[in-house]
């Protein structure tokens, strides 16, 4: 398992006192530009905010990457599966759209995969996942898997029970890093880190929340129930201060701020 040694040791490449922080733009092929306002559907802005942002690695699709990523120094973590809005309301699958080889070309320090637990495509999306899973370990690159659970048969993604269950299975499937969404409850998110063993758990950043008191009292409970940190896309690139929101976020995260004294950041930046 010398492998893995690898592995653990990328993965401390992608810390910062112990914890995690990535920027995540992967909206563009998820959402649709609707989603990226603005400045916001320049890839160069967004590389920017990671560049400049106390961001451990930076999310993307390959074509981010091999288009603008060379500019920049900032840990790039590769996204290897991805669909659109356009295509059948059905259950979801997320076909396979760059190679580990490819991310490995492109400098990638991690890569990420999707997982639908639910889903009636879970089981090929499994064979999907196996074979990327192993290849990546294979170049000592840890693999981050978004854990959405989706499909008909699932009737709230938010259930403790379903998300704890997906935690389980993330880690079962041989994923290092956990990226999954809050339901709120702190103990539930408690509960979840513990379901994920030894496998690193990030809060998803979700939606733009409605104020950086709002967002930022998820950020410390998260981090209070033993997260090893977050994936957060449109709750920093979309905030009118996305540099003093990620300094926020490091002050509650390593600095052990509560997030009263993290929002005086918005007052100096």
């Amino acid at each position: 398992m010398n492998y893995y040694k690898d592995v653990i040791k990328a993965m401390k490449k992608l810390q910062t006192g112990g914890k995690t922080l990535f920027l995540a733009q992967d909206q563009g092929l998820e959402h649709g530009p609707e989603d990226l306002p603005g400045e916001t559907l320049n890839p160069d802005y967004v590389f920017n905010i990671a560049e400049k942002g106390e961001f451990d690695g930076f999310i993307c699709q390959k074509g981010l990457a091999e288009k603008y990523g060379s500019s920049y120094k900032v840990n790039k973590i590769i996204k290897l599966n991805g669909k659109s809005l356009l295509g059948p309301k059905d259950d979801p699958y997320s076909p396979v759209l760059c190679s580990v080889r490819k991310a490995v070309d492109l400098d990638a320090k991690a890569v990420g995969f999707t997982f639908f637990p639910g889903s009636k495509y879970q089981y090929k999306i499994a064979e999907d996942f196996r074979k990327i899973q192993e290849e990546a370990h294979d170049f000592g690159l840890p693999v981050t898997c978004w854990l959405y659970p989706r499909g008909k048969a699932i009737k709230n993604d938010l259930d403790p029970k379903v998300l704890s269950y997906s935690a389980r299975i993330g880690l079962e499937i041989g994923a290092d890093i956990l990226k999954m969404k809050y339901n709120g409850n702190p103990k539930d998110m408690q509960y979840q880190v513990k379901c994920g063993g030894k496998a690193k758990m990030l809060m998803a950043g979700g939606p733009k929340a409605k104020s950086s008191k709002d967002f930022l009292k998820q950020v410390e409970e998260v981090n209070r129930a033993g997260a090893q940190g977050f994936a957060i896309g449109r709750n920093i690139w979309k905030h009118e201060q996305p540099i003093a929101m990620s300094k926020a976020i490091r002050d509650i995260q390593v600095r052990g701020k509560d997030r009263y004294s993290a929002l005086k950041r918005f007052d100096k930046d």
